[in-house]
């Protein structure tokens, strides 16, 4: 008698912790659902949207996962979180209002890796203070990058060097709004420590490479070198939105002196200018144009290591694949945004690259990429947009995945 009575409370007693699981389970997926609802959906559109999730959760953030194809490190996968954090009077606005909101700072974490050994982890950060007249960005990156290099010493290679270029490096950038213009001057501040191998496997000196590479890969392979430098910038800013800008122009100049007395093992100069061109042609169309250029000089008996010098930066077009002391690009990009939510784009651009500002019209090395992708509004209330693009340059296609501008 007791023996059944006890298979009976044995039985209520699986029965009853079988329903506790599955109202357990029961209330997680409701909340869970809960949860989607309030923070997750548009109330305008219904449509998927991180905008609450983002500006009123704590700790609440984007992920963006990476997709690395980068024909330089081989394929990989990564992982990137975005942080928006608003100041207390953007955090109590219910909407983003005509607008977009810029929020007073934005945090990015991300790390990654790819198949040919490469990895790296970074911290970033961008700062939009005091109603925007002061901005800030500054970014903290390790990493352990294998790289092919088919220029060194200022002398092309037939076939590409594979190097590891292993460290940290910090770039920070301080401008300050003139009165109530459109114009930024400000600081810039670029250190890098970085110990170069070679990953290649081959032995030196080798009688396939001149003299001259021979000695350069010997003086700068095993040991740390600093570049550490200083400088200026001007920028002139219109863009309707700095994360994701749909009009207006942004044009940006900096000079960087790297020195010994600032700490740096190489002396040399590098100057850089990006005018980003952004036109709405219609509600629906938008025309974008970058135009860029690079450049560094030394003495003439300074040796740049080999990550130093510019390369042409195109979407298809490998890292330092075409690289010189003087690089040139344009690039143009047409959207067609068929929906509130969802756009399509096409781009191609080209680049060149060359010893010297002079050499980039006929002695130059030049590259080509075409592409397409698309964009859905991920986050209405600061207008940001992600989606991916594929691009096809002289040797590979590359995909890529886009949150905000992909300039």
């Amino acid at each position: 008698m007791n023996g059944k009575m006890n298979r009976k409370q044995g039985k209520r007693t699986g029965w009853a912790t079988l329903g506790l699981a599955l109202m357990a389970i029961s209330w997680s997926v409701m909340a869970t659902a809960s949860f989607f609802e309030d923070y997750m959906i548009d109330e305008q559109d219904g449509m998927l949207d991180a905008s609450r999730f983002l500006s009123e959760v704590p700790a609440g953030f984007l992920p963006v996962p990476i997709l690395i194809t980068e024909p330089a490190v081989g394929a990989g996968l990564g992982v990137a979180g975005v942080f928006f954090h608003e100041s207390d009077q953007q955090a109590t606005a219910k909407g983003a209002g005509k607008g977009a909101v810029l929020p007073e700072n934005i945090s990015v974490i991300g790390l990654g890796g790819t198949r040919n050994g490469t990895k790296g982890a970074g911290l970033g950060h961008m700062g939009f203070w005091l109603d925007d007249s002061l901005r800030y960005r500054g970014f903290v990156l390790y990493g352990d990058i294998n790289l092919d290099f088919y220029s060194l010493a200022d002398r092309q290679l037939n076939r590409p060097i594979e190097l590891n270029i292993k460290g940290p490096a910090v770039i920070q950038e301080l401008k300050a709004r003139m009165g109530s213009s459109d114009w930024f001057v400000g600081a810039r501040q670029v250190y890098r420590k970085v110990e170069s191998e070679l990953e290649s496997r081959i032995t030196l000196p080798n009688p396939t490479l001149d003299d001259r590479i021979n000695a350069f890969l010997q003086n700068q392979l095993g040991r740390d070198s600093v570049t550490s430098g200083l400088g200026l910038l001007a920028e002139y800013d219109t863009r309707d939105n700095p994360l994701d800008p749909q009009a207006g122009y942004n044009h940006h100049f900096n000079y960087v002196i790297f020195d010994d007395a600032i700490g740096s093992d190489v002396n040399y100069d590098s100057y850089q200018w990006v005018g980003l061109n952004y036109w709405k042609l219609s509600d629906s169309w938008n025309l974008g144009l970058r135009l860029q250029y690079d450049g560094v000089s030394a003495d003439g008996d300074e040796e740049l290591p080999p990550y130093v010098p510019p390369s042409v930066d195109l979407r298809g077009v490998p890292v330092n694949r075409y690289q010189g002391r003087a690089v040139a690009v344009a690039e143009v990009e047409l959207t067609w945004r068929f929906s509130r939510r969802w756009s399509v784009n096409l781009f191609t651009g080209g680049g060149r690259a060359a010893d010297s500002f002079g050499d980039l019209h006929d002695d130059a090395q030049s590259a080509n990429s075409v592409g397409a992708g698309f964009r859905y509004l991920i986050a209405s209330r600061y207008g940001l947009h992600m989606g991916a693009d594929i691009a096809r340059g002289p040797e590979d296609t590359a995909f890529y995945i886009q949150a905000g501008a992909a300039w």
